[in-house]
């Protein structure tokens, strides 16, 4: 009987389960057959909050062990280590800068210590990376972490095309390191979102947004999502339309939401924006959106949009990053120019204006996500990648 791969993935902290990376790690850590793998899940400093029944695979928490200090860093580098060569780990999967480089330091300690000191000969343990992003954050830290892990051999997994051409152009990854598995429409998410959603009535609104346009955006309120282009929009829409509301969902970056704040009522629309922060489903809140925005102005791939589709809202998109690899403009919704109010208002009032075409597009999109990013071939390309990498 053949061995199950022994994988294990490791994330720097988890701070929730909201994050894109965050709910990607956990899909995979849900559904990687238990059969065909041996996993183990560490976090190599601080888990800070945890949602009831998220962790249905308790994570080993180094931080908890020997603290979170610098000082500490080697001790828990060693005892990653140690993992690595006693559970005979073939592969990590790092989720996070930080965890990226101590994968790869701990991969080649549990080497050393497996030829008894011996710093030669190849590294048993593969390290994959993740390229999640399009480079907007440039820290001197993470692209030293970029550059060491890619002349050390490091494979990676981009979530979009745009992730994997900005791994080349930003750090010169080499193209055939990165291979490109695309996020997958979650069932259970689904299930649990679409088969209880929220009533108008129900949403902590002003009884007065209930009868009127919801326009929504599910992202956290912090620069990269350019909420204040939206905000300028909408303060264009409701020229045309009085009866708009913009409601946001996402778990806010205080002092840069207090600037929102600010921006609507220098607008003097601040009664019209609601700010409804975080949730662990937003796909309890989707459908009760009149036209689905995602405004970034840097984005690599979008788990909201799925849902927007998943969801069969009229959908309107910046275009940066992957956000073109979902939606296809005039076909499944709008992709508009980043950063410019006036045109993303032009898409939104067309939608409201002309709710027959925004229902064509929703149900275009949601047949065309479906299609593409099928919960079980997103799992069958992580499989395949899996052997490949322990093949070769």
């Amino acid at each position: 009987m053949q061995q199950p791969i022994r994988i294990l993935y490791l994330i720097d902290d988890l701070w929730s389960s909201r994050g894109g990376s965050e709910q990607h790690l956990l899909w995979l850590l849900n559904n990687i057959p238990d059969s065909e793998f041996a996993k183990y899940f560490v976090i190599f400093s601080t888990l800070w909050h945890s949602e009831p029944g998220i962790l249905k695979h308790q994570p080993i928490v180094l931080g908890e062990r020997y603290g979170i200090t610098r000082s500490s860093w080697l001790r828990r580098l060693w005892a990653l280590s140690r993992l690595i060569r006693q559970r005979n780990i073939q592969i990590i999967q790092a989720f996070s800068p930080m965890g990226e480089l101590a994968a790869i330091l701990a991969s080649r300690l549990s080497f050393c210590g497996r030829v008894y000191g011996c710093v030669c000969g190849r590294v048993r343990s593969r390290v994959i990376g993740n390229r999640r992003d399009c480079g907007y954050d440039r820290r001197l830290k993470y692209r030293t972490i970029n550059r060491l892990s890619r002349f050390l051999g490091t494979k990676y997994i981009a979530n979009s095309e745009a992730a994997r051409q900005a791994a080349f152009r930003n750090d010169q990854t080499p193209l055939e390191s990165i291979t490109v598995i695309r996020n997958p429409v979650a069932t259970n998410r689904i299930q649990e979102g679409l088969f209880s959603p929220l009533k108008r009535e129900e949403l902590p609104i002003p009884k007065n947004a209930q009868q009127g346009k919801i326009i929504g955006m599910v992202a956290s309120v912090r620069p990269i999502k350019d909420y204040s282009s939206l905000i300028r929009a909408i303060k264009i829409v409701l020229e045309k339309i009085p009866d708009v509301w913009l409601l946001c969902v996402g778990e806010p970056l205080e002092d840069h939401q207090k600037e929102l704040q600010h921006l609507a009522d220098e607008l003097g629309i601040s009664e019209r924006v609601l700010w409804y922060g975080g949730i662990d489903n937003p796909l309890t809140i989707i459908p009760n959106f009149d036209v689905a925005v995602l405004s970034s102005h840097s984005e690599s791939f979008s788990n909201s949009v799925l849902e927007y589709a998943v969801a069969e809202c009229p959908i309107v998109v910046s275009d940066v990053g992957g956000l073109g690899e979902i939606i296809e403009n005039n076909q499944t919704g709008f992709v508009v120019p980043p950063q410019n109010p006036k045109v993303l208002a032009e898409k939104i009032l067309y939608l409201l204006e002309n709710p027959e075409s925004g229902k064509t597009f929703g149900k275009k999109a949601k047949e065309s996500v479906f299609e593409k990013y099928d919960e079980k071939k997103i799992l069958e390309q992580y499989i395949n990648y899996y052997k490949s990498i322990v093949n070769s």
